[in-house]
């Protein structure tokens, strides 16, 4: 019986790391050990259950539903351990956390060696990109979001809204002008967001209670936020800009901020998203708490 789940845990393992070598590393095991296991499994149950070659591995349908049960086990051992190490209120062991890329950059990344000093057995894993990762699948414990719609089925803490600015350079201003209403921005250069998942060419503001929202157009539209700032900065167009991305630009002269009247209203939730499980980890619980308490969205 004890063999049969070491090797329903290798497989679940294999199947997430999709890699022989990394699912060895993972469990602190040899490559070989894994063959071995995988190979045993296949010769009981009678059946293939991985596709090997020399790059990757990929899973026969019969062992993607069987990895399924596997995983399953390894959350459960999890929830256990998470409980357990709940009474001593212990943070080690690894902590796998996804953040949103230009986030992580200006924010996040700068605070992981206070958080990772206060808790020195913590082994810390970060993965920066912009896409929506599938938590479970991914083995992912804490997602930082941000996203207008966190996953279903997931616990959401809000960490707060990241504000925005209008913004130009001063060579873009001296060449084609300042707009003073938001209507004059269809006469620009706009720069904007533009990514698979989100498009942001729908700029709202305010001014006295009065709403309103201009589509902009422009010939420069990039999916990364700081390569916004970046071409903002050299006179490309004008920005609507998340806060955050912003160090001294305004303050040193390089960006200036335009239509002080009109009050940028758009609000991006930061949400720090984890699994939802009967007992949550330390490690997370931490985390997400340290996180609550130090990260800068204004």
């Amino acid at each position: 019986m004890l063999d049969n789940l070491q090797q329903m845990v290798v497989l679940a393992t294999v199947a997430h790391e999709q890699h022989f070598t990394r699912a060895a590393e993972y469990l602190g095991i040899s490559k070989s050990q894994v063959s071995k296991q995988i190979r045993y499994l296949e010769e009981r149950l009678g059946v293939q259950l991985v596709q090997r070659n020399t790059r990757s591995v990929a899973l026969t349908e019969a062992g993607e539903q069987y990895a399924a049960f596997g995983r399953q086990i390894v959350e459960t051992m999890q929830d256990a351990e998470a409980m357990v190490a709940g009474f001593r209120n212990e943070v080690s062991g690894r902590l796998k956390v996804g953040v949103a890329q230009s986030f992580g950059n200006a924010q996040i990344t700068k605070l992981l060696s206070t958080f990772q000093a206060q808790f020195p057995a913590l082994e810390l894993e970060v993965h920066l990109f912009d896409h929506r990762p599938n938590l479970v699948e991914d083995g992912f414990d804490c997602w930082l979001a941000i996203h207008e719609a966190p996953p279903e089925g997931m616990v959401a803490r809000k960490l707060g809204d990241c504000q925005f600015k209008l913004v130009a350079s001063p060579s873009y201003l001296e060449a084609h002008g300042s707009p003073k209403h938001p209507s004059d921005l269809r006469e620009h250069n706009c720069i904007t967001y533009q990514s698979v998942q989100r498009t942001y060419d729908q700029w709202p503001f305010q001014r006295d209670g009065s709403e309103q929202s201009v589509t902009v157009r422009g010939s420069y539209r990039i999916n990364n936020a700081p390569a916004v700032l970046e071409a903002t900065k050299s006179g490309v167009g004008i920005a609507y800009i998340a806060t955050y991305l912003l160090d001294s630009e305004i303050e040193n002269g390089d960006l200036k901020v335009l239509m002080k009247d009109w009050k940028p209203t758009m609000k991006l939730p930061v949400y720090a998203v984890y699994p939802r499980r009967e007992y949550l980890a330390p490690k997370v619980r931490h985390f997400v708490d340290f996180l609550s308490e130090n990260i800068r969205v204004v």
